[in-house]
């Protein structure tokens, strides 16, 4: 049976938080021990300690190094470090993905190659051991997939070794283009690169999922502010184990005859954007002989008003038929692979814990075709089969 971890970011995300919201979880702070000693970093020590938040009790992280380590790592140099560490696979699969996103998102910001990308804050001690700690964690309470919450991010400057940044600091905008977000505080960073890019490479955005509760667990940001808690919280669960999820959509339809086909591709785009969980058009025949399209999109109830208007609007329709329909649907999330490509998102589906489909996403593996000026169909396979391998280990 597959877990999940869902993740709310209260007061913020940083690499510390979440290793100590995961070890409050339940993740044995040996077993992270053990896993950093493989690192070449000498001297390096974790610790937690039990903390108040405002008025929650919580658990902190606390990094030390014995000995003084250069700061300015190159992405390469962190990639042949994880490369050659003697970590599980998937811990270091894991904690190459987040490396990876900050080094991509590192380039665009400074606009330069991403192999001549320099971590600064991100490629000190303290940074690879929360990056690759939390990877430990998450292996150690065996979690398959991640749901987070939007995280909150700051207005005002922060001093950085690049001098005095903009808040929410560039990387991090990058890191979480795609992701709902919420106003933080001023002047407070409380949503680190680090922390971005931890939901960026293993998360996916949503709310509470269908579980049943193993643990929960709350790690403790270092600063104390009297406004709002600086904590994050973490539920892991166990997927409902059931012969796939039984839910209900709402159906909406309407034939038109008079819809020329450029307009097609635009209103579907509409229906989607609008909040439909899919919408496509058949070809039928209509009254009078006339050939025409059946336009349908499925809905939330929460959605259905918005995505009725849009199929008026965008369409040619003088009305919208709704009905509900039920569906079963397989236990779904996103695992993210690493290929020669790139990384790419693969979507799992499966049915009371055994996994029956896995599909790379489509625009994943356009963009790195796009990149590589390879075809689609090798990136799509290289993606495959780069999955099946992980299921090997």
């Amino acid at each position: 049976m597959s877990r999940t971890l869902y993740v709310d970011p209260v007061g913020g995300i940083a690499g510390d938080m979440v290793c100590a919201a995961l070890i409050d979880l339940g993740a044995d702070l040996s077993f992270i021990e053990s896993g950093l000693a493989k690192l070449p970093v000498d001297g390096l020590r974790v610790s937690t300690s039990t903390v108040k938040r405002g008025v929650f009790a919580a658990t902190h992280f606390l990094v030390e190094c014995t000995t003084e380590h250069h700061h300015h790592r190159k992405w390469a140099d962190i990639q042949s470090m994880l490369e050659n560490a003697s970590l599980p696979d998937r811990v270091r699969s894991r904690s190459l993905a987040v490396f990876k996103r900050i080094a991509i998102a590192e380039a665009s910001v400074h606009g330069i190659e991403v192999a001549d990308v320099h971590f600064h804050e991100v490629g000190a001690w303290d940074s690879i051991a929360d990056i690759v700690g939390a990877a430990l964690a998450l292996e150690n309470l065996q979690v398959d997939h991640i749901i987070a919450n939007p995280p909150p991010l700051a207005t005002g400057t922060i001093q950085t070794a690049h001098g005095n940044m903009p808040l929410p600091a560039p990387a991090t905008l990058k890191l979480l283009e795609g992701w709902p977000v919420r106003t933080g505080p001023h002047g407070r960073e409380c949503t680190t690169p680090t922390g971005a890019a931890l939901l960026a490479a293993l998360a996916k955005p949503g709310s509470m999922p269908s579980m049943t509760i193993i643990n929960t667990g709350t790690g403790a940001g270092t600063r104390n502010p009297e406004d709002s808690p600086n904590i994050i919280r973490m539920v892991l669960g166990e997927n409902v184990d059931s012969a796939g999820s039984l839910t209900s959509v709402e159906v909406l339809e309407a034939q038109v005859d008079d819809l020329p086909g450029e307009h097609l591709p635009p209103l579907i785009s509409a229906l989607l954007d609008a909040g439909a969980v899919d919408a496509f058009a058949s070809p039928i025949l209509m009254k009078k002989g006339r050939s025409g399209l059946l336009v349908t999109a499925l809905a939330s109830k929460e959605k259905v008003d918005a995505v009725s208007e849009a199929m008026i609007r965008h369409g040619s329709t003088f009305g919208v038929r709704r009905y509900t329909a039920e569906r079963t649907v397989l236990d779904r999330w996103h695992e993210t692979v690493e290929t020669t490509y790139g990384s790419i998102r693969v979507k799992i589906g499966a049915l009371r814990g055994e996994v029956l489909h896995a599909a790379p996403e489509f625009e994943d593996v356009q963009a790195r075709a796009h990149e590589s000026g390879q075809p689609a169909p090798t990136i799509h396979t290289a993606a495959l089969h780069a999955w099946f391998k992980t299921q090997e280990q």
